[in-house]
């Protein structure tokens, strides 16, 4: 692997983690996945890991330096979650769950709010963030807490809000309530100090969830709790607008979350198969449990690439991430629920039992965890419908002259990124989104370099996504009635993951990606093999001889002891099992 690659900030703070960490299969470590499901069976928090990344500055890494953060890129920080992520998902919500306020405080709080909250976090603490209420769940425009003036001075508070991530011990909360009747104008944020549970306010007992056990989502009631006008965020009528803008960048961190459930669910089917046989055939070499686990590596490969090309794109192009961070998202969560199935069906019943078969239960915590991630933001359906309405416009962009500029600067693993500016977060991406609009400047070029490499096949598999991503405009256009639109928006995210795979092999082509050779076809055909399928609305098995290579190249970075990534990470080492006392 190239030297510079893997002194990349992403790969030497990831890899200090694991350090920090240690072997997670040490099943006598409390940061390991033994402890992990032991506190799982518990619904326990995750004290002390969360305490020894505290520790080490972790929950800093997305707090900006003028905050006394330490943020420096999204990638960075994408890479550092997924790593811890990996041994427990609930190290992600249990450190950084601020994540969703810091940026609405970013976007418009006073410095007093931004210093009140940044020292809230610095210390550990936590700052909820209220948005959703039972009753409306997605439809936010429907929500009826409400914000009504005092005649004594500020604001009376009614109503409850639902799900607050660590709503159990949140010392502060930014809360969206009505404020007006109509329309995204008519709501308003507030940042409240709720430590000692005063007088109007209340948290319900912990809100038990399949995922995350452990982490107290809670709802929280208001009862005309009083409200100071120093309380008030930004301007009357700005809560939704800077909400819905800070969730684009909360989609981007929990993509860490999924990869994270994915890395270790599908090192753990690759243990299991390789030390299975079926007669005296190793399971791993069987036609069927290969093609599953291809078909897994594959989605896994393809996440990686989509999720790391959102955490550099929000950098470049923040303005267009209404539509790009949604179609991640999409395309992330949904390609880790598959890699869930296909590792599912190769440990069978092992996958179901409770403290038992691989992982001793570790399997079934990874399942309820990533269908937690998927849907922490919002609902699947929630989120193509907001963005389907602009597939019209943005499927029928062009790409300008800077395309293939666009391209290296996001998807070289080596280029800067510019500085992260979260004003130009958008509710409208204006018709844009760069990364399927600069296929057309990379397909044809790309096509011709794996062609002349003999990888014939992924020139094929090149060329129908250029004709994809070209008919587009046109499926938009006799896209019928909503349903029509959302079913295109799912087809969009999956071709803009294949995209993201292209580029990123495009602008890396001399680079060993993925533990490969320099320009190595084989990851990328297994990637566009799977999301073509899914594109289409297929089942991957049916692509599965373009897939097949994606096994031999996960297998490979597991006997490396690297992560299912881009990015070289090199994991922790694993001790040896200790061999069994003889026998008197």
């Amino acid at each position: 692997m190239s030297a510079l690659v893997r002194e990349l900030p992403a790969v030497v703070a990831a890899e200090e983690v694991e350090r920090l960490l240690g072997d997670p299969y040490d099943d006598t470590g409390p940061y390991g996945f033994a402890a992990a499901v032991a506190r799982d069976e518990r619904d326990a928090f995750p004290e002390e890991l969360c305490a020894v990344l505290r520790g080490a500055g972790f929950h800093l890494n997305y707090l900006p330096k003028e905050w006394g953060g330490g943020f420096e890129s999204f990638d960075r920080c994408m890479v550092l979650v997924r790593t811890a992520a990996r041994r427990d998902l609930n190290v992600m919500p249990g450190t950084m769950f601020g994540i969703t306020a810091a940026t609405c405080l970013a976007l418009h709080g006073s410095p007093p709010q931004q210093r009140y909250a940044a020292d809230v976090l610095r210390r550990g603490g936590a700052v909820g963030f209220a948005l959703s209420e039972a009753e409306h769940g997605s439809d936010l425009l429907a929500n009826t807490a409400r914000l009504e003036r005092d005649p004594a001075g500020g604001w009376r508070l009614t109503g409850e809000k639902w799900l607050v991530g660590l709503g159990r011990r949140c010392e502060a909360v930014y809360l969206v309530a009505r404020t007006g009747e109509r329309g995204p104008g008519a709501f308003s944020a507030v940042l409240l100090d709720v430590a000692g549970d005063p007088v109007g306010f209340a948290r319900s007992a912990p809100v038990r969830c399949g995922g995350m056990r452990g982490i107290d989502f809670a709802h929280l009631r208001f009862d005309r709790f009083p409200v100071p006008e120093a309380a008030l965020v930004g301007r009357v009528g700005q809560g939704l607008e800077a909400a819905v803008k800070a969730q684009q960048v909360v989609r981007v961190m929990s993509m860490a979350g999924s990869l994270g459930c994915g890395d270790t669910a599908l090192r753990l089917c690759l243990d299991f198969a390789a030390g299975r046989r079926v007669g005296r055939t190793p399971l791993t070499e069987t036609p069927y449990t290969r093609r599953e686990l291809a078909i897994a590596a594959a989605a896994l490969l393809a996440a990686d690439a989509t999720a790391l090309a959102a955490a550099r794109g929000i950098h470049a192009a923040p303005e267009v991430f209404s539509v790009w961070g949604c179609a991640a998202k999409h395309a992330v969560a949904e390609a880790t629920e598959e890699l869930m199935r296909r590792c599912a069906g190769v440990l069978a019943t092992r996958s179901v039992l409770r403290g038992e078969g691989p992982g001793g239960g570790l399997f079934q915590k990874l399942q309820r965890d990533a269908a937690l991630v998927r849907v922490v933001d919002t609902s699947t359906v929630a989120n193509l419908r907001s963005f389907a309405a602009q597939l019209p416009a943005v499927t029928r962009a062009a790409a300008g002259e800077e395309a293939a500029e666009f391209v290296r600067t996001v998807f070289d693993l080596r280029a800067p990124l510019p500085p992260y500016e979260p004003e130009r977060l958008d509710l409208n991406a204006r018709g844009r989104d760069p990364v399927t609009a600069a296929l057309p400047a990379v397909a044809r070029e790309a096509s011709a370099r794996l062609a002349a490499r003999g990888a014939h096949r992924a020139a094929g598999l090149v060329d129908r996504l250029a004709a994809a991503v070209a008919g587009l405009a046109g499926e938009a256009a006799g896209a019928e009635g909503a349903t029509g639109l959302v079913d295109l928006a799912e087809r969009f995210a999956w071709l803009h993951a294949a995209a993201c795979c292209l580029h990123l092999w495009w602008a890396n082509s001399e680079l060993p990606l993925y533990g490969a050779e320099s320009g190595s076809a084989e990851w990328l055909g297994g990637c566009l093999g799977f999301l073509l399928a899914r594109a289409d609305g297929a089942d991957p098995r049916r692509a599965a001889d373009a897939q097949l290579p994606a096994f031999d190249t996960a297998a490979a970075l597991h006997r490396a002891g690297l992560l299912f990534s881009a990015l070289p990470v090199r994991l922790a080492p694993r001790r040896p099992a200790p061999h069994p006392a003889p026998r008197p």
